[in-house]
């Protein structure tokens, strides 16, 4: 928010016009500069309402003028000026094993809201700040968190969502099966592109900063090989985006994550979650020094998880927000039913 509205509007007026009219504009922010006669507009009719922001209430590292105190009174101030003016966004937090316990100052921030937010709760992985620290927060804590909000959420039934349980809900119901990181097939099929130009698959693997997973760069036209850096000689002077992205995907970085489909562990393919799991985020997998076609570190949260949630299904405790979604109960209980590998095992949770 730093820039003006007026260059978001122009964004989407260059957009419109000369490239494709269906792009969708997101913004992430801070909030800390919302001021509703000045961003409402953009809020609503260009990035039409897909906001996020994050905010970890720990207040260590999120400081005004070195005060957390000041930076978190200002943030939940326009958070709710955000709210009064009709908008619900997504509030993530990264969570460790010594603040785990403040997940639920967030829900309760949200329970509490005008208008309910919607919340992310992350597990904080060494990276950044905390390269190098390890498991940063536990598989076990991670999931028992997980579970007891999933627990006052089935209570509550409140107007929010909570990812990654909304995630993980949907995928068990079948009703959304592409959500990441719950996929197998997104390795090598996908271009993030960094501030730089730098390519990779996504984010995720932006934040590694490994020279292997680089698919290229798009401001200097290279493509990133096993040796040294190919020149494109097609981007300039007639730029040809639709050839560059697929050399990009030819890159050996891409044609390694394409394997993760296959190149998975024996357990992980037996398991009662794989249809739900796919195996876990190879990214994880590798930042945890288990290479692409390693074990996902936080399998053990993602069992616990997706067993609760499967008993809330068939049991009927989950009907309302099967019907939220728009999926009738019975259809997906069949569904679970139908694709659990080993239903005693949730019926003995459920027990």
């Amino acid at each position: 928010m730093l820039q003006s509205p007026e260059f978001y509007r122009a964004c989407r007026a260059h957009v419109d016009s000369s490239i494709r009219p269906n792009v969708k504009f997101s913004i992430q922010s801070n909030l800390l500069l919302y001021k509703s006669s000045r961003w409402r507009d953009i809020f609503e009719h260009i990035f039409e309402g897909s906001i996020s922001t994050s905010f970890d209430p720990d207040e260590k590292n999120r400081t005004i003028k070195g005060d957390a105190a000041t930076y978190s009174r200002t943030f939940y101030r326009k958070l709710e000026e955000v709210c009064e003016d009709g908008f619900s966004p997504l509030v993530i937090g990264t969570y460790s094993e010594d603040t785990a316990p403040l997940m639920d100052v967030m829900y309760e921030r949200a329970m509490a809201s005008s208008r309910p937010f919607n919340i992310r709760f992350n597990y904080r992985y060494p990276a950044g700040r905390a390269l190098g620290e390890g498991a940063v927060i536990s598989p076990e804590t991670y999931g028992r968190r997980l579970i007891e909000l999933y627990n006052r959420w089935m209570s509550d039934r409140p107007d929010f969502y909570i990812t990654p349980l909304n995630q993980m809900f949907l995928k068990v119901i079948g009703s959304d099966v592409n959500q990441c990181p719950w996929t197998k097939a997104c390795g090598g099929r996908f271009i993030g592109i960094e501030p730089n130009g730098d390519a990779y698959n996504c984010g995720e693997f932006a934040d590694l900063q490994d020279e292997r997973y680089r698919f290229g760069n798009l401001k200097a036209g290279t493509l990133a090989g096993s040796t040294s850096e190919q020149i494109v000689r097609f981007i300039q002077p007639a730029p040809s985006s639709k050839n560059f992205a697929d050399a990009l995907l030819q890159t050996p970085g891409a044609r390694a994550m394409r394997r993760r489909q296959y190149d998975l562990p024996m357990d992980c393919k037996s398991c009662r979650h794989f249809d739900e799991c796919e195996g876990g985020c190879m990214r994880d997998a590798e930042l945890y020094g288990r290479g692409l076609g390693g074990k996902f570190f936080y399998c053990a949260s993602w069992k616990m998880v997706f067993d609760r949630i499967k008993s809330s299904v068939l049991s009927g405790e989950a009907d309302w927000l099967i019907e939220r979604v728009g999926v009738r109960p019975e259809d997906a209980r069949a569904y679970v039913r139908g694709t659990a590998q080993n239903l005693g095992t949730i019926l003995r949770y459920m027990a």
